[in-house]
């Protein structure tokens, strides 16, 4: 009975871990194409503005889903 336990633990620890994964890599990805896409939609200085905030907001979620992988499973 203690396996199971254990293996139970093991599996929610996993399902953590992969939905924090999951979470990152779609938020990333969402302001990588909110970046892009600010090159095409909006006009003048906006367009380095958005573009550039967007890139730092994808490398912020990056740079914060590493920190938080860093104990592992």
């Amino acid at each position: 009975m203690k396996s199971a336990k254990s293996s139970l633990t093991n599996l929610c620890k996993v399902i953590g871990f992969h939905s924090a994964n999951m979470v990152e890599a779609l938020s990333t990805c969402t302001c990588s194409i909110a970046a892009f896409g600010s090159l095409f939609v909006l006009d003048g200085w906006m367009k380095m503005v958005g573009f550039v905030g967007f890139l730092v907001l994808a490398f912020l979620i990056a740079w914060a889903g590493g920190h938080s992988e860093a104990g592992g499973v």
